[in-house]
């Protein structure tokens, strides 16, 4: 049985050392916090707070160090990264009017059984660019996979290795926020996906989307305008069948119904569920066992408690 608590923001109400405590593990706590870039490795807070040692794996500057050495490597993970961003583009393109469409009919007016089927119909619409999405998004990581494979890079194979069997001897590792797609970049870098599977976890903020199946970016009320919810990657995998929101109480649009009913029915069979300050997931392998200050959104666009 595996461990793992999913928390939200650790500001302004941390709880880190309340679900470290509940863990109880033994043995090193290795801390990866790639996702803040240019600050990984600053994690005195973190060590303050919990009254105990902590190691940064550090792999956000040990793969500039590998990127410097490896220029192969470099090439095709920057070949990678164009990749990606330039799809995300034309998912754009595509997701505009397709969700716009979905989003008029869930506030039309039309005899219900009429208007419900063609809801249901314009829902489906999005699921499926969203599928088609995730499937090339998931092909150009298998292709960079299946190419990094035949490099010869033995650097940064020493330096994968080495990271790996830290993780392996872990008692406990912190997964910290930061900028997502940095932390995902990384973690598949250095393959951690299936030791990290293996220990016992706490995440927050981003970390939590990344080791989730995937990443969904939402801002209702970002600072550019109104936006609608984009997956940008599949994410690790290691918690199931959830959609993780972290700062949801500000990112959200709770007042509108419609809108929360659509985002809830586009990601279904996997429940959406927020992560706060001061929320609190456990599980065991992949059963929720406790639940604190999380909220699931409904399929009439309603929050309700999260419970086990």
């Amino acid at each position: 049985m595996v461990q793992r608590i999913l928390l939200g923001p650790q500001s302004p109400r941390p709880n880190l050392r309340q679900a470290v405590d509940a863990i109880g593990a033994e043995g090193p706590v290795m801390v990866i916090s790639a996702g803040w870039r240019d600050s990984e490795g600053e994690i005195e807070e973190l060590q303050d707070e919990l009254g105990r040692p902590l190691e940064d794996l550090m792999i956000y500057q040990q793969a500039e160090e590998i990127f410097a050495r490896e220029p192969d490597l470099r090439a095709l993970q920057r070949e990678r990264q164009d990749k990606l961003k330039e799809l995300q583009e034309l998912y754009r393109i595509r997701l505009g009017p397709t969700i716009a469409a979905a989003r008029k009919l869930m506030r039309a007016t039309a005899h219900p059984e009429l208007l419900r089927l063609e809801q249901r119909a314009a829902i489906a619409q999005v699921r499926a660019l969203d599928r088609h999405h995730l499937r090339r998004i998931q092909a150009i990581h298998r292709h960079f996979d299946q190419r990094r494979a035949q490099l010869q890079i033995p650097a940064a194979t020493a330096v994968r290795e080495a990271v790996q069997r830290r993780v392996a001897k872990a008692g406990l590792v912190l997964v910290t926020g930061g900028h997502v797609a940095v932390l995902l970049n990384r973690l598949r870098l250095f393959r951690l996906a299936e030791e990290l599977a293996r220990k016992p976890l706490i995440a927050w903020s981003a970390g939590t989307m990344a080791l989730s199946e995937r990443v969904v970016l939402f801002h209702h009320h970002a600072p550019q305008g109104r936006r609608d919810a984009e997956l940008l990657d599949a994410g690790l995998g290691i918690v199931r069948g959830r959609i993780l929101l972290p700062h949801a109480g500000t990112r959200l649009d709770w007042g509108n119904r419609k809108r929360m009913a659509l985002f809830s029915r586009r990601f279904s069979p996997a429940v959406c569920c927020t992560l706060d300050s001061g929320s609190l997931l456990r599980f065991e392998d992949e059963l929720l066992v406790s639940a604190a200050k999380s909220f699931l959104v409904t399929r009439t666009g309603q929050k309700r408690v999260l419970t086990p």
